[in-house]
């Protein structure tokens, strides 16, 4: 019997131990990621990390700004990792996008007497 076990430990250490894992999709994405927006996510799980991401890329667009440089994104990751009340920015989308009544409606008045 003690021969079988010895047979057996020797052929397990001899195949290396344990099988390496491949990484999942998560882990690759995560990977391919800029090192600074690793570290800054680095202590979520890669799914995690990567929806966070993608919902601060998602307020950057919104925002009016679909290419950020890499300090206003790392600035919006920051942002989205600590919501405090000063982070939130108000940002108007511009004078086109809620074109004020037009001239031709007229004004109306209110008289609570």
């Amino acid at each position: 019997m003690r021969r079988y076990v010895f047979v057996a430990l020797l052929l397990f250490c001899a195949s290396g131990g344990a099988q390496e894992r491949t990484p999942t999709p998560d882990e690759l994405a995560f990977a391919r990621l800029p090192q600074d927006v690793q570290a800054l996510l680095g202590n979520l799980h890669p799914r995690e990390a990567l929806q966070r991401y993608d919902y601060a890329r998602q307020n950057l667009v919104a925002l009016g700004a679909p290419n950020p440089s890499p300090e206003h994104l790392r600035a919006q990751i920051e942002a989205v990792l600590a919501p405090r009340l000063s982070a939130v920015q108000s940002v108007s989308a511009g004078t086109r996008s809620f074109p004020p009544l037009s001239p031709l409606v007229p004004a109306i008045s209110f008289d609570y007497r």
